[in-house]
C-alpha cells in the first residue's frame, strides 16, 4: 500500500466517523436525519459535478455504469444503516457494519487475481476478530443471541451493501484517469444517486407517521459535506492501490475514532469488551499497512 493511498484513507476515516456520530446523536430520529442529510447531498453533488466538468473532467462509459449501480446500492446502504442505528448501540453497529465486509472483499480480490500476502491475511483476520467481539457487553455474559435478531439483520445488510458498492467503485475508479478531479466527479454521481435512491426507498417502505421534527438542517448538512469528503478521498485512494481489501481494512481506523467518542459522550455499555475489540482492529490495520 502506497503512503499516499494510506494517508488519503486515514483522512477519510476522521470525516466518516464524524458524520456517523452526528447520525447517532439523533437516535430515534434516524430516518429524518438521513432524509435531510441526503436531500442536502443532491444539490451539493450537482455543484461538485458542475465544477469538475468545468475543469474538463469526464468519465468513460464503464465508470458511468459503475457509478450508477453503486449509487443505487448506496441508497439501500443508508436505509439499512439508519435502521441499524435505531435498533442498537453505535459501538456495536459501527464496528460490525464496517469490519465484516473486509474478508468478503479479500475473497473477491482473490477472484480478480489479487491475493493478499500471509501477513495481509493475518491483519485482516485480526480486524474481523475485533469485529466479532464488538456486540458483546462482557466476557462472563457472552451471549450468542446478540448475534441473532433484527438489529443484527440490519447490520449484516449494511455490511453486504458496503461489499457491493466497494467492489463496484473499485472497478469504476480503475476506469478513470487518476486524480482528485475524476474522483470528485465520480463521487458526485455516487452520492447524488444514493440520495435519490434512499429517498425513494424511504417513501416506499417507511409508513410511520412522522412526529414533530427533532432534527434541524445544520447537522444533516454538515454530515452531507463530511460524507462526500470521506468517500471522495476513498475513491482517490482506490485509483492508487490494487488491493481493495487492504484499503477497506484501513478504513476501519474510523472504528477506533467512533468507539472512543461513543463511550466518552454517549456512555454506552461494554467498554471492557469493546475497547480490546477496537485494539484488535487497530493492530490488524497496522499489520496490513506495514506488511500487507
Amino acid at each position: 500500500m502506497s503512503p499516499q493511498s494510506a494517508m488519503l484513507i486515514i483522512l477519510s476515516c476522521f470525516a466518516h466517523a464524524q458524520w456517523n456520530l452526528l447520525a447517532r446523536a439523533h437516535r430515534g430520529s434516524e430516518a429524518t436525519f438521513f432524509r435531510r442529510m441526503l436531500s442536502v447531498s443532491i444539490p451539493l453533488c450537482a455543484a461538485a459535478a458542475a465544477t469538475a466538468l468545468l475543469l474538463s473532467q469526464s468519465l468513460p462509459p464503464k465508470a458511468l455504469l459503475c457509478m450508477t449501480a453503486s449509487g443505487l446500492i448506496a441508497g439501500a446502504y443508508f436505509r439499512f444503516l439508519a435502521l441499524a442505528y435505531g435498533a442498537a448501540d453505535f459501538s456495536i453497529v459501527y464496528p460490525v457494519a464496517r469490519a465484516l465486509p473486509v474478508l468478503a472483499v479479500a475473497g473477491l480480490d482473490m477472484l480478480r487475481g489479487r491475493h493478499p500476502t500471509p501477513a495481509g491475511w493475518a491483519g485482516l483476520l485480526m480486524v474481523v476478530a475485533g469485529c466479532a467481539l464488538a456486540p458483546q457487553h462482557s466476557y462472563s455474559g457472552f451471549n450468542l443471541r446478540r448475534y441473532v435478531g433484527r438489529d443484527m439483520l440490519w447490520m449484516l445488510l449494511t455490511a453486504a451493501a458496503v461489499v457491493a458498492f466497494t467492489m463496484v467503485d473499485k472497478v469504476g475508479a480503475e476506469a478513470v484517469m487518476r486524480g482528485p478531479g475524476s474522483a470528485a466527479l465520480y463521487c458526485s454521481g455516487f452520492y447524488g444517486m444514493g440520495g435519490i435512491s434512499y429517498l425513494l426507498l424511504q417513501a416506499a417502505f417507511d409508513r410511520r407517521t412522522p412526529g414533530p421534527p427533532a432534527v434541524g438542517w445544520g447537522r444533516p448538512a454538515l454530515a452531507a459535506v463530511l460524507g462526500f469528503a470521506s468517500y471522495w478521498l476513498v475513491l482517490w485512494a482506490f485509483q492508487l492501490s490494487t488491493h481493495t481489501a487492504y484499503l477497506l481494512a484501513l478504513r476501519q481506523f474510523s472504528i477506533a475514532i467512533g468507539v472512543v467518542v461513543a463511550f466518552a459522550f454517549y456512555k454506552e455499555r461494554g467498554r471492557a469488551v469493546r475497547v480490546p475489540a477496537t485494539a484488535a482492529i487497530i493492530a490488524g490495520l497496522i499489520v496490513v499497512m506495514v506488511y500487507g
